[in-house]
């Protein structure tokens, strides 16, 4: 059970429970101080410690079977559908916008805008499904590499702009001498050309970026074959490892995650989001009226106490980073958190609103979380970075091709008489809907019940776990 954010100037006796269920900072750490003022208000990995920057590797582009160094040029097919969904979906931010902030709007009002809403997200659907099949074309449905000899016939130029997986695939047939190719196979097998956009393995590269070092460009040769991986065909391997791991119950009984807060399922744009008295709610449309409701408790949380914790000692004791998942509707867009920066703006020791028991103080604080960033649209634009699909043949960490991101948050800690951080609420909209850590380090193995996983075990020899 989680915590219950209750409203209204609480009587001690009338308090809530500290960290509930899984919001519990010692998830991240049994030796984490608690203690508000022996935390640091701000820290930062040192660079060798900092997570990398990577695609997420969409699965609309068959994920990390995507050719990403061998993709210059537009596809005006795909660009128009896509500027059209893109127009329509501003549309609908538009559309929720005036539904949402309207006092008292008539049935009517609401029947005709959330018609127009609907009718929109019906086009969405339609144009969808015409670019997907584009994509089907031009990313799936492409002549790919079955054997060695295939790779013999094709230029050094060629096998350089080949995909992450077939390098792979060609790697481990010439240090194994077994052509199997299963790795583009598999991969292929588990994207597809119709997911939605923000579908993808950013789990699989945010835990990889933390843990291993960024990977440099590698050379390997033999029987007269030579595959050259570049940073970001690693980085691919690397994310996808890390997902294949979840994805496999032999696989993922081997390794330990610790996650702190809950996934919110529940759908609700910021203006359609209020907070009253220290409670939270969000407006939706029932039988044809705009209701307010309040916003369940997996989307409450993290509770900002246990986040504010575990990000000060993961960052500051441990000096190693978490992944957080920064967006707080149904998508989920992990980020690798490199740092933060808080600030103390309001102490107060009366006048509580959902204060924790043997709470004497509360105090306002400000933080900007900073993480590596991503990136997943693959048309490049010289003029537009939002445009680019961020993979590179070079390691952009300290590079001006680093791509970073950063949120910023409002929050209400409760602490005792000693000091000590016991519970919080959220004073912002935004927040991290979940943190998280994969404790277990390294490669696990050639079992053949890991499968892909296993398969994979050789790219232990291409990379570097960080120290």
């Amino acid at each position: 059970m989680k915590t219950i954010l209750l409203t209204g100037a609480l009587a001690m006796s009338s308090m809530a429970i500290a960290f509930e269920g899984s919001n519990n900072p010692d998830y991240f750490g049994k030796h984490y101080e608690h203690k508000l003022s022996s935390l640091a208000l701000e820290g930062k990995l040192e660079l060798k410690q900092s997570p990398w920057s990577s695609s997420f590797w969409p699965h609309i582009y068959g994920g990390i079977a995507f050719r990403w160094n061998d993709f210059y040029k537009d596809i005006p097919s795909i660009r128009q559908y896509q500027a059209q969904v893109g127009a329509l979906k501003d549309e609908i931010v538009e559309l929720k916008g005036q539904l949402f902030t309207a006092k008292n709007p008539t049935a009517n009002q609401v029947s005709t805008t959330n018609s127009r809403i609907q009718n929109a997200k019906f086009k969405i659907n339609k144009l969808l499904s015409l670019k997907g099949a584009e994509h089907r074309k031009y990313f799936f449905n492409i002549s790919r590499p079955k054997n060695l000899n295939d790779v013999r016939a094709m230029s050094q130029s060629d096998i350089d702009k080949l995909s992450a997986t077939e390098k792979f695939d060609i790697y481990k047939a010439l240090i194994t001498g077994k052509q199997k190719f299963k790795l583009t196979k598999s991969v292929l097998n588990l994207t597809s050309p119709f997911d939605s956009y923000w579908e993808g393995i950013c789990n699989g590269w945010s835990s990889a970026a933390i843990e291993f070092e960024e990977p440099q460009v590698t050379t390997f040769t033999k029987d007269g074959i030579t595959v050259n991986f570049g940073s970001s065909d690693l980085k691919a391997l690397l994310s996808h490892y890390h997902a294949a791991i979840t994805i496999n119950p032999f696989a993922r009984k081997k390794t330990s995650t610790n996650r702190i807060g809950e996934r919110c399922r529940t759908e609700f744009p910021e203006e359609a989001w209020s907070l009253v008295n220290g409670k939270e709610f969000y407006k939706t449309v029932e039988n044809g009226v705009v209701v307010s409701k309040p916003v369940p408790a997996e989307c409450v949380d993290t509770d900002p106490g246990a986040f504010h914790i575990a990000m000060a000692n993961r960052i500051n004791l441990d000096k190693e980073g978490f992944v957080a998942e920064v967006v707080r509707d149904t998508e989920v867009w992990n980020q690798p958190v490199s740092g933060y920066k808080s600030s103390i703006v309001e102490t107060k020791t009366s006048g509580f609103l959902n204060a924790t028991a043997k709470t004497v103080k509360q105090v306002k604080v400000k933080t900007t979380l900073y993480y590596a960033n991503d990136g997943g649209r693959m048309f490049w634009e010289q003029d537009d970075p939002e445009e680019e699909f961020y993979a590179w043949w070079n390691p952009t960490t300290g590079t001006p091709n680093h791509r970073g991101g950063h949120k910023d948050f409002e929050y209400i800690l409760n602490l005792d008489k000693a000091g000590n951080i016991l519970s919080g609420y959220w004073l912002s909209y935004e927040r991290p809907d979940f943190i998280w850590l994969k404790r277990t380090k390294g490669f696990l193995g050639k079992k053949l019940t890991f499968g892909i996983v296993g398969y994979m075990d050789d790219l232990k020899n291409l990379v570097k776990i960080r120290k």
